[in-house]
């Protein structure tokens, strides 16, 4: 029992003891060290924007060619890779049944041309024979006023003019008919010659053949694509750019190009006003020349923006971006002063802003961890 008791007062006297040395706690505010920060200026220059946008080089001419006849390729002349000239055959099909049809349109034509000629020599005389019978039946009708012939004579003659002038009619009628189904018989000759000549397919420009899709034997009909050719003497570069670009863009407008190779000018010639519905884009088409570029090589085009006169601009790296709203920090004596601003447009690391006046002091740059009033030291 005693043994216990010493224990339990052996605790309290530790216990006692342990809080009786505790130290006292206590706050300490400590005042935040000035940061270092470099400084700028706000700037007033003439500044022009201009947007680099990269795309890829493409054929200025490029046509997927068919056959507009069915038939056999009996005939190739050209393989990919291989240069030709405008006009160059390049592929046909068997021909022998457009021949035949061009030789039986002309024949059907010859002789409708001369059923006409035998038609007008028929109209001819018959209008010489009406002519005399109308005579014969004016002089008759004399006759039989006067009681000098018979009235039976004078009623055949009056007969055999109407047959003439019936005959005249019909004559008439063939001719024109004739004529007409002549225009149907030399449209038809043309027709066969058109398709004479598409059983052979040619080059609509001097270019370069891209691929052939077909060999000698094989089949073709009309709209399936037999060969495609390109022209690589210039080149284009297609673009999709904003709307705000577009704006200050123009058909034959002069383009800086920069390429792998060289930097070169280009020229203006599609422009869409209405943007891609998907991409809220506007395509945008410059050609070149090629001099030494290849169809898929990437290029980069520097297309020029708006003007800007007596602009305000400060670096990129000096804004500080907050709830949606751009502050920069005006350093006034030893401290700061948060400051919001609007921003117009940027141009590589520079900002044209509205909401200060050239020549204001502020921070360049590490922005973030500054607060509004905080004391600095200029490095």
């Amino acid at each position: 029992m005693m043994r216990i008791l010493l224990i339990v007062g052996i605790s309290i006297i530790m216990v006692a003891a342990l809080l009786w040395t505790k130290p006292g706690t206590y706050a300490e505010l400590q005042s935040v060290s000035p940061s270092m920060v470099k400084i700028d200026l706000v700037r007033q220059i003439d500044i022009q924007p201009i947007a680099k946008v990269t795309g890829k080089l493409e054929p200025a001419r490029k046509a997927s060619l068919h056959f507009q006849v069915s038939g056999q390729i009996n005939e190739r002349f050209v393989e990919a890779g291989q240069k030709v000239t405008a006009k160059t055959q390049m592929l046909s099909v068997n021909s022998g049944d457009f021949v035949d049809a061009v030789e039986e349109s002309k024949a059907l034509l010859e002789i409708k041309r001369s059923t006409i000629k035998r038609d007008l020599r028929l109209l001819e005389l018959i209008k010489q024979e009406r002519e005399l019978q109308e005579e014969e039946v004016k002089r008759l009708k004399q006759l039989d006023q006067n009681s000098l012939t018979s009235k039976s004579n004078y009623d055949q003659a009056l007969q055999s003019l109407y047959r003439q002038q019936a005959e005249e009619t019909r004559l008439n009628h063939s001719v024109k008919l004739s004529r007409s189904e002549l225009k149907v018989e030399q449209a038809r000759l043309n027709k066969a010659r058109r398709n004479l000549e598409r059983t052979k397919l040619v080059s609509p420009f001097d270019g370069v053949i891209n691929s052939v899709h077909v060999e000698v034997g094989d089949y073709v009909s009309p709209g399936q694509t037999a060969l495609e050719i390109i022209q690589l003497d210039e080149l284009d570069l297609n673009l999709e750019i904003s709307g705000t670009t577009a704006s200050k863009l123009q058909l034959g407008q002069k383009i800086g190009i920069q390429t792998e190779k060289d930097n070169r000018e280009g020229e203006v010639i599609a422009l869409a006003l209405d943007p891609n519905s998907e991409t809220n884009t506007h395509t945008l088409k410059v050609r070149l020349a090629s001099n030494g570029l290849f169809s898929g090589q990437l290029a980069i085009a520097n297309l020029p923006g708006q003007r800007y006169e007596n602009a305000y601009v400060i670096p990129i790296s000096s804004i500080l971006y907050e709830d949606n709203q751009s502050y920069i920090f005006e350093v006034v004596g030893n401290h700061v002063i948060k400051k919001e601003i609007r921003l117009v447009e940027r141009y590589n690391n520079l900002q044209i802003i509205e909401g200060l006046e050239s020549g204001v002091k502020i921070v360049s740059k590490d922005v973030s961890s500054l607060t509004d009033g905080q004391v600095i030291i200029i490095n």
